[in-house]
């Protein structure tokens, strides 16, 4: 009764929109509503024909036979079913197949669209229909709603079906399923990153600064480990507020928690109302066997890097190049609606919770460090790189300067300079130069030119490099 209890709270806990995904993550949710929906109908057309029968007072030529009514609900009946069963068939094997060439995590995205779920529903709600209406057929009956409707259904049936196999190819589009992921992504960032907690924290750092605790605070231990899905954020805040406590969690959403290692540590001040509930804090972390999406930014991005990597063990750079931008626009909107302080505080700009978030170039590393290693040897994906990062120098905002710099030389030391040929160096440096530019780290170019061309030993190759190397009117 208590586990119950506790989910029920955690489901009334949730945002408008993690209640969707809680609900609809499950293939069960939507053809449970339509399920209803057709034995309800059923009920209706029963109470129709049978009770009523209002069958008897359509006119003749409306009113098919008992024979004919059994022959259409028999033949829907085996047809709705073969309908279903074939086209989730072809699905999961399309699926599959498409799943092993890029990422499994993509099947989840897949199955809780609308149009997946709905497709669903209608098939099984249909099949659910004609079958029980074939159960209950009475010879002593005149008929018209059962198999008006169930007719009906089966003209729906077909269309969800063409529907749905227009979705099935349109959404493997490798295009089109990255722009879905990413709106998903922009999505998770509007709920987690700015409506819940932006409001909260503390743009001003040195304003809390004398609330930051000094001494060693009272660690909570996690007695069962997992992934840490979802935190209560809002929740922590008002009750620190209420027992005059500082919270700071030592894991992020995503985090796996281990067994028995500390999951927050909370200070007392001298507002502190006598002994802390511990079990009313801990029950506002969520912990689950694998990591979800509904707080966990970085786990979606590491799906657009899973995709991107495959596609490159694939050789399908144009793949792997439409990730990559579509993970450029993702971390400029990060930018530019996210502030990357830890520090959260209440409505009288007392610090409460204190977290354990990621800055803008712990985004950059989840989203290209790994590309770039795959790539190292790779220009064309390399120059993409370089693009979107002189791309989201463009967009982002002037603090964010710094780190794009820094992940364009981490970038640039990685790769094999052998690789790197007379057509190429000249978009290399040019690039290179433009982001200097923006992000006014032109100094810092001059030094990663430098390196570069340290490592190239023809004399006649190096010279040539020199003439792109350093932009015309420009001097070190």
């Amino acid at each position: 009764m208590g586990a119950i209890t506790q989910e029920i709270k955690k489901y009334y806990s949730m945002s408008k929109r993690e209640r969707w995904i809680y609900k609809f993550s499950n293939l069960w949710m939507t053809p449970l509503i339509y399920s209803i929906l057709a034995f309800t109908l059923f009920l209706c057309t029963s109470w129709a024909d049978l009770w009523m029968d209002f069958g008897s007072v359509v006119p003749s030529f409306l009113d098919p036979s008992y024979d004919l009514t059994r022959n259409i609900l028999a033949t829907l009946t085996a047809g709705l079913l073969s309908l279903t069963s074939f086209t989730f068939y072809g699905v999961l094997t399309a699926l599959t197949t498409f799943s092993g060439q890029f990422s499994p995590r993509i099947l989840k995205n897949f199955m809780i669209t609308r149009k997946t779920q709905h497709t669903l529903g209608i098939f099984i709600g249909s099949f659910l229909f004609v079958l029980l209406s074939l159960l209950f057929l009475n010879k002593e009956a005149s008929y018209f709603f059962i198999p008006t409707s169930a007719t009906f259904l089966a003209v729906t049936s077909l269309g969800a079906f063409v529907v749905f196999i227009n979705h099935i190819i349109t959404w493997l589009q490798i295009t089109n399923m990255t722009l879905d992921m990413k709106t998903e992504s922009i999505n998770i960032m509007d709920d987690s990153l700015i409506k819940e907690l932006n409001p909260y924290r503390v743009e001003n750092e040195s304003a809390v600064k004398e609330d930051l605790p000094e001494s060693e605070g009272y660690q909570v231990r996690i007695q069962s480990s997992g992934y840490l899905q979802k935190v209560n954020f809002i929740g922590l805040l008002e009750e620190a507020q209420k027992d005059g406590i500082v919270l700071r969690l030592e894991y992020k959403v995503g985090n796996f928690v281990y067994y028995s290692t500390p999951l927050f540590t909370y200070w007392k001040n001298n507002s502190s109302s006598g002994n802390v509930d511990i079990e009313k804090y801990k029950s506002m972390f969520h912990f689950g066997k694998g990591q979800t999406e509904i707080q966990d930014i970085e786990f979606s991005l590491n799906k657009f890097v899973e995709i991107a990597i495959r596609a490159l063990g694939n050789h399908d750079p144009k793949t792997a190049s439409g990730t990559i931008y579509q993970l450029g626009d993702l971390l400029i909107n990060i930018s530019q609606n996210s502030h990357f302080t830890p520090y959260l505080a209440d409505k009288q700009n007392n610090l409460r919770v204190i977290l354990k978030s990621l800055k803008f170039e712990d985004y950059l590393y989840v989203s290209f460090a790994s590309i770039r290693h795959y790539s190292r040897k790779n220009i064309v994906i390399t120059m993409d790189i370089l693009n979107v990062l002189h791309a989201i120098a463009q967009g982002v905002c002037e603090r964010d300067y710094d780190p794009v710099w820094e992940f364009v030389v981490y970038t640039v030391k990685g790769f094999e300079q052998e690789y790197l040929h007379d057509l190429d160096r000249k978009q290399f440096y040019h690039i290179l130069w433009e982001i200097a530019s923006i992000t006014d780290n032109k100094a810092g170019y001059y030094n990663l030119v430098e390196k570069t061309l340290s490592q190239i030993s023809d004399k006649d190759e190096l010279e040539e490099a020199k003439t792109v190397a350093y932009p015309k009117g420009e001097t070190k």
